[in-house]
């Protein structure tokens, strides 16, 4: 991990804070918990003993099954198998012009009322015709899964709120939307907890209607298609210090936000 002495504090906002190591992590799971985690890497490990994952990696699996409860070892199996490797060795070095595009990024402190960690979007800056379906993809998959490296992001799960602003139907295909909604719902091991549409056009209801049969049943009940004054009652007390100033009640210098992002991923890369 990073030395705190060497970055300012705008990249370090991103840095773990009093995180416990991977032991301390599995000497706490309970008896079950411990017996899904040995269970999914005994089997993975049976079938494919040169390409085994990281303990880390094994309980993130365990921790992170879709549907409605962790250690689901079934449902961990199946992202598991459709897992693509080419996510863990993503950087942000690959990323970083993609990033630049201030698309799609984690937001430091932005917090569901629930106290997820969120990630934020903004539709309108991805063009089909300037970008393809994998690099957007693959930005997603970076940010979600940098952001389960914390503990309480892996156990309990993220939030994403989707800025609908500008977002024109130049910003839509269909290939990337269902893309888009697998990945947010197990292609890579992560619990997305609360997803926010917010100021869709008035016209979003045909978008709605193509992208409920991508989303399974448990997943809807975490969406929630919202306007701007709405957004405080799904967020932490406090969360306008910590929003994109690019939204109407933000403070938090955009700009500022995906350096500092890439600028700490690429130091603790660079390790």
């Amino acid at each position: 991990m990073s030395n705190p002495a060497s970055l300012s504090d705008g990249p370090m906002r991103f840095a773990p804070k009093d995180e416990r190591s991977l032991e301390e992590q599995l000497a706490a799971l309970t008896p079950e918990e411990k017996e899904c985690f040995d269970s999914l890497k005994q089997k993975w490990e049976e079938k494919h003993p040169e390409d085994k994952f990281s303990d880390e990696m094994y309980l993130r699996f365990a921790r992170c099954s879709p549907g409605t409860k962790k250690f689901n070892e079934k449902a961990a199996w199946k992202v598991m198998k459709k897992f693509d490797k080419h996510y863990l060795e993503v950087k942000a070095a690959d990323l970083e012009q993609q990033l630049l595009t201030k698309t799609l990024f984690p937001v430091p402190g932005l917090k569901t009322n629930e106290g997820h960690d969120m990630f934020y979007m903004r539709p309108s800056r991805y063009s089909p015709k300037e970008m393809t379906v994998k690099s957007i993809i693959d930005n997603l998959a970076y940010c979600m899964t940098t952001m389960v490296e914390k503990e309480k992001a892996c156990t309990e799960g993220i939030g994403f709120l989707a800025y609908m602003n500008d977002w024109s139907m130049r910003n839509f295909s269909m290939d990337y939307c269902y893309q888009f909604m697998m990945m947010l719902q197990g292609r890579v091991p992560v619990r997305v907890r609360l997803f926010l549409i917010v100021n869709p056009p008035h016209w979003f209801d045909v978008i709605w209607k193509m992208m409920k049969p991508m989303l399974a049943a448990d997943f809807r009940k975490k969406v929630f298609i919202i306007y701007e004054d709405e957004l405080m009652e799904h967020l932490a007390v406090g969360a306008e210090e910590f929003l994109p100033d690019e939204t109407k009640k933000g403070q938090a210098n955009t700009d500022a936000i995906v350096q500092d992002f890439i600028t700490y991923r690429k130091h603790v890369e660079s390790k």
